[in-house]
């Protein structure tokens, strides 16, 4: 990226979070969902069964707002009998010790929610390390790096659609329940048709990865990015992630954004992404 501001560094970072939160509006539209937002805090609920399709984010609260402002959200998903949901932090939520008032309040950090939830994923307890990548940087070679036999399709079919829930859970031991949620949604768009959109790569026939570009904030993002054991370390895992962004910057993106696990974190730097300095964490809550 050549030599980046501070500020234009900071700028990218919380892009991250806009990213994310272009995401919740995509859920939002689906059938019966809701999205609300105030200068105190943003929030969605939409129907599939995962934490991810309900939250609470850009968080402004006063330090003595606090306490009744979680009472208030808590009751908010009570009366929508949601099992759970995430609340969001970045380096711009206030107040900024709002996660360790959440985790006295019975919410689980992002690395106990992923010990719960996704124990192939390592998190620690500070959250995931944003990283940002100018998509000038982007090496189109990395695609041609990869063993014989394997190709990245567009999810456009049920079968693909199953194949990338495949790849996502047996790769991070999520629930069955937490990979159907994606594939609920997208279903409910349409197949293909998505504000998401999904590839699966395959290795001689088989699914062996998975990734998800979302184009948000004034940024692209990739989620779900997958690659099952036996076919990492071959150069799956940089191709996989690589052609959703290639496609972004040929339709006019400049950067890429993403939240990184640690195992995820080298990766991502041989493929020219840069650490923020910043970390997005999420925190739990489940009904009782």
């Amino acid at each position: 990226m050549g030599e980046v501001s501070d500020a234009e560094m900071r700028r990218l970072g919380l892009a991250a979070s806009d990213n994310l939160i272009a995401l919740f509006g995509m859920m939002g539209r689906l059938e019966g969902a809701e999205v609300e937002e105030t200068a105190a805090l943003g929030r969605h609920h939409s129907f599939p069964t995962n934490p991810m399709f309900k939250g609470v984010w850009r968080t402004n609260i006063a330090t003595a707002d606090v306490d009744a402002a979680i009472d208030e959200t808590i009751a908010w998903f009570r009366a929508r009998n949601a099992p759970y949901f995430f609340w969001w932090t970045d380096d711009a939520t206030r107040p900024a010790d709002l996660g360790a008032r959440l985790i006295a309040r019975g919410f689980i950090s992002m690395e106990g929610a992923q010990q719960e939830l996704a124990k192939g994923i390592v998190q620690t307890e500070a959250g995931a390390p944003v990283m940002v990548m100018s998509l000038a940087d982007a090496d189109p070679d990395l695609l041609a790096r990869v063993p014989p036999g394997f190709h990245i399709e567009p999810v456009d079919t049920p079968g693909r659609l199953l194949d990338f829930k495949k790849v996502f859970v047996d790769t991070y031991q999520i629930p069955e329940w937490a990979g159907q949620a994606w594939v609920d949604a997208t279903t409910a768009f349409g197949v293909g048709k998505s504000p998401w959109r999904m590839v699966v790569g395959y290795l001689d026939g088989e699914p062996v990865a998975s990734n998800m570009l979302v184009i948000g904030g004034g940024v692209a993002s990739v989620y779900a990015v997958a690659t099952i054991p036996a076919a990492q370390r071959r150069g799956v895992g940089a191709a996989i992630t690589l052609k959703p962004l290639l496609d972004a910057r040929a339709e006019g993106q400049t950067h890429a954004v993403l939240f990184s696990s640690e195992d995820g974190f080298p990766v991502y730097r041989r493929l020219g992404f840069r650490d923020t300095g910043m970390k997005i964490n999420r925190f739990l809550w489940r009904a009782s």
